[in-house]
């Protein structure tokens, strides 16, 4: 036969009977328009048998009924790989894409199938289109879907954007393993979404093989009936009812409940067994209206409160759903209540009550995976990332197969840093379901953040392969081949992206890959793209505007076809190179940080290791071969040729940092544009942001917040009583109350070049945030008048150590102390938009290796150097902190091994030589 569902051509000689009657039971599902049903039956031919293009084709009509066009795309996709020739594929292909926005690309699709023989009907469809004559689907706003765990059928909004989203817990890292989840990221079990429960005991009739006026009578009088009167006559009725919504048969029901009203307007079974027929054929207004009845009928009605709480979710208006659910906890303590009222709470963001509410929900019932899977999710966000493990240990315990509770595990352990374990519970969920593009995401994000890039790209190219449309994958791609000196296939992947979305920040990193591309072989010495690039372009990616705020900037020039990309190779290109990776090896291992929340990146430690060779070698030029005069337009403080300073120190760290991270806008702030610069453009950190405590950030909370309370007497004019209260507040919370409003305080920062004068080091902040929540962070401003006492204090310790190192015999103490003055106050003055840390520490390392001394110890367990200068008044009191472990790990390098290196500024003239640098694959 052929119709809306497809043509059906079944070999018997080709498919066991059971996939017969499967296919067949499937058509039935969709010519009565039960798509939920007809999808749940193509599940599972595709799953447990042998699928044709026929089937993928089938279920791609039943998705594309119930506006789910992107799972609708997927499955079009998969047949048009099983046959090419079909053009039912490409029609319903081009309908879905057309359906989301992208006409061009239905266009496309129906004019391939044009060039394919085949039914004719299908054909004349196609015509109709390109004509602009598409005809619009039927629209089902409320789909059901067929009974889960617990054997009541349920309904659920079929919105792809109906999932929440994780928040982003460390979005102000300078790490660039920190990528957060992106904005599509669906956390959420695909079964779970926001349900109805028809009446349970009804469902019973569904199963029973008798007449249905039969059973309905035999259910009231054995008194099965919920929320039954008791005459037999009446609760018959309800039964029928029930079993009209619990088949499908909604208009049915409805008509029965509204006749049964007319007579017996206080029959409370009615309004719940019409409101549901209402919400499942997708009025939820009259759903609601139903189920207010029934309460206002009998306010003690669990029922009534919990369905009405759950359409009003349905619907949008989570306060009064909240408040709803609220009233049917308070009456009786149903899991179903706990669970939907902690969804809402996690959509909007309000984890501590989500948290709760899933804690209380999973002891109503302990065996619920979904509950025990929210819970994890809840603690992740809430930076409780070990908490999140167990949850998602208890899920997992239940459905061994549960894919979704897998990822969401290993992305707790990679959250929490813990690399291995999120690479080996990716790979469990990815053993479930191979395809599953989420967990190939999120598992290409981890290993993007541990340096990994080649392995990274086999997931996306996998992911994308099964879902060409998965925009994620696909810009994570081309930040991949853009970092790997690829532009070609970067500059193809960004450019749909800014088709598709034309305010995408991928049109930011399109142009700095074009501009890569255009210097590849010209010497790094000839240009600095701070200096070039345009200050407003620079502020917006900071800030990510839409790209059309750029009314005055020029695009750079595309591609250059003479200009050949980088050869991806793990091997390095020469002897040169070779020996400079091996050397940095032990230098770029030292950037790391043993705290929760880092992943150690083998990428950028390379950077940082050949960064600091470079330090090193040219720093021993400046003050031992007097090579000090820096080449026109090379530096990032003058297109002038000048005297080598502190700034040409840490450009060359930051020009490595640039070029190693294109997902990162690293610039000078004062080269930002001249208002961003006056307004004070910096630094931002959470320590907590909302309800999160940011997991690599809040272990410096306690510190942090001792600190702004014995400043907030001196600098917020506050009264006695005020004071005392401050003086025991313990948290966020006790304080704001205290304060009752916004505010922050600066930490001194005393001067050593101007004895006695007081600097502003950094801003501690504490603001409010909706829901019950509030951000702790640091914020560093960089304006024009602390830029001036940053630099005077710079240039003084630089001027210092520029002396001491040029003589015959330097006292170590003395370099040690000078060079970790310099950082002490590089780290307060925080003059870059991102990468200030891990610039300051490569810089700190290259100074000792340029004076001969190799740091052999890494940094303690649980220290964040950077932290230890930002919270400290005086370099003294940093230098004390560091010295207790750095001093006694101070070993003098093999002088002659070293002198004798390859010239690192020669090796890597050029950004290619700098590319293929970084894309080596050392070997321990």
């Amino acid at each position: 036969s052929t119709g809306a569902f497809g043509p059906k051509r079944i070999s018997n000689d080709m498919e066991s009977s059971s996939q017969n009657e499967l296919r067949l039971a499937a058509l039935l599902a969709y010519t009565n328009e039960k798509y939920p049903k007809a999808i749940q039956i193509c599940d599972e031919i595709i799953e447990e048998g042998e699928p044709t293009a026929l089937d993928y084709c089938n279920r791609a009509a039943s998705f594309y009924c119930l506006e789910l066009y992107r799972r609708c795309l997927k499955d079009c996709t998969m047949a048009i790989q099983l046959d090419k020739n079909n053009v039912r594929a490409y029609w319903r292909k081009g309908l879905a894409l057309s359906k989301m926005g992208k006409q061009n690309l239905a266009i496309n699709a129906w004019k391939e199938a044009q060039s394919i023989y085949g039914d004719f009907e299908i054909h004349n469809e196609i015509i109709k289109c390109l004509n602009g004559e598409e005809q619009p689907n039927k629209t089902i706003k409320i789909a059901s879907q067929n009974q889960s765990q617990s054997q009541s059928q349920q309904i659920y909004i079929p919105s792809e954007s109906n999932s929440t989203h994780l928040p982003n817990n460390n979005n102000t890292s300078n790490n660039p393993s920190n990528i957060a989840p992106p904005p599509n990221y669906r956390p959420f079990d695909s079964e779970d979404r926001l349900k109805f429960e028809p009446p349970k005991k009804a469902d019973a009739l569904s199963n029973l093989g008798i007449d249905s006026v039969r059973a309905s009578k035999e259910v009231a009088e054995r008194r099965m009936v919920q929320h039954g009167v008791g005459d037999v006559t009446i609760d018959e009725q309800i039964a029928f009812g029930y079993l009209q919504v619990n088949t499908g048969n909604y208009a049915n029901g409805i008509n029965l409940f509204s006749n049964l009203l007319k007579t017996k307007p206080n029959v409370i079974a009615a309004y719940l067994g019409r409101g549901t027929a209402y919400a499942l054929s997708g009025d939820l207004d009259a759903a609601i209206a139903d189920f207010g009845s029934a309460i206002k009928i009998s306010p003690d009605c669990v029922d009534a409160w919990k369905r009405r709480g759950q359409a009003r979710a349905a619907r949008g208006f989570e306060k009064e759903a909240i408040e709803d659910l609220t009233q049917a906890c308070n009456l009786f303590k149903d899991h179903e209540a706990y669970h939907q009222r902690g969804l809402i709470y996690y959509k909007l963001k309000n984890y501590l009550r989500a948290s709760k509410d899933f804690e209380e929900a999973s002891k109503l019932d302990h065996s619920n995976k979904l509950t025990w899977n929210h819970l994890g999710l809840c603690f992740n966000a809430l930076g409780k990332p070990k908490e999140a493990t167990e949850s998602h240990m208890k899920a997992i315990s239940l459905d061994k197969d549960f894919k979704e509770s897998w990822t969401n595990l290993a992305q707790a352990y990679k959250d929490w840093g813990k690399y291995e374990r999120a690479e080996h519970y990716f790979s469990k969920a990815l053993s479930v379901d191979p395809n599953y593009t989420h967990a190939l995401y999120l598992r290409s994000l981890a290993r993007f953040g541990v340096g990994d890039h080649s392995s990274a790209l086999l997931d996306l190219n996998h992911a994308l392969k099964v879902d060409p449309f998965h925009t994620d994958c696909r810009h994570m791609r081309a930040v991949v081949h853009h970092g790997l000196g690829m532009f070609r296939p970067a500059i193809a992947d960004y450019d749909q992206m800014i088709s598709a979305k034309p305010d995408h920040f991928a049109w930011y990193q399109k142009e700095c890959a074009l501009y890569y591309h255009h210097h590849l072989d010209t010497p790094r010495s000839e240009y600095n793209m701070d200096m070039d690039f345009d200050p407003y372009f620079k502020e917006s990616w900071c800030k990510r505007n839409h790209p059309n705020t750029l009314p005055k900037y020029t695009s750079q020039p595309g591609l250059n076809p003479k200009i050949l990309d980088v050869e991806f190779t793990v091997h390095p290109p020469n002897s040169a190179i070779a020996a400079l990776v091996e050397y940095s090896k032990d230098f770029g291992k030292l950037l790391h940080l043993n705290c929760p929340g880092y992943l150690s990146n083998a990428r950028q430690q390379r950077m940082a290791g050949l960064a600091v060779i470079e330090i090193g070698q040219v720093l021993k030029a400046v003050w031992k071969q007097g090579k000090d005069i820096v080449p026109a337009n090379c530096g990032s403080s003058t297109r002038e040729a000048h005297k080598f300073g502190w700034r040409d120190l840490y450009d060359i760290s930051v020009k490595w940092r640039q070029f190693s991270e294109p997902n990162d806008p690293v610039w000078w702030v004062n080269l930002l544009t001249p208002e961003q610069f006056a307004e004070g453009f910096g630094s931002h950190t959470p320590m907590i942001t909302g309800q999160t405590k940011v997991v690599r950030y809040y272990p410096e909370f306690n510190r942090a917040f001792n600190i702004m309370k014995s400043l907030i007497k001196d600098q917020c004019n506050v009264s006695e009583n005020m004071a005392k209260k401050i003086e025991v507040a313990q948290d966020c919370k006790e304080l704001y109350d205290i304060m009752r409003r916004d505010f922050w305080v600066v930490t001194p920062c005393e001067s050593t070049a101007t004895p006695g004068k007081i600097m502003e080091g950094t801003r501690l902040t504490l603001q409010y945030v909706p829901p019950e929540g509030y951000e702790y962070s640091i914020r560093t401003p960089g304006t024009p008048p602390r830029w001036v006492d940053y630099e005077i204090e710079l240039t003084y310790f630089w001027d210092r150590l520029t002396k001491e190192a040029t003589k015959p015999n330097p006292d170590l103490d003395t370099l040690s102390d000078l060079i970790l003055s310099i950082t002490f106050y590089w780290y307060n003055f925080m003059p870059l938009s991102r990468g200030t840390a891990a610039c300051g520490y490569v810089c700190l390392l290259g100074m000792f290796l340029s004076v001969g001394i190799k740091i052999t110890a890494p940094v303690p367990e649980g220290m964040m150097v950077d932290w230890e200068g930002i919270l400290r008044p005086r370099p003294e009191d940093f230098i004390g902190v560091l010295k207790t472990w750095m001093y006694p790990s101070r070993v003098a390098i093999d002088s002659e091994v070293f002198d004798t290196l390859p010239d690192s500024v020669e090796t890597f003239s050029t950004l290619r030589s700098m590319i293929q640098g970084l894309n080596v694959k050392s070997v321990s």
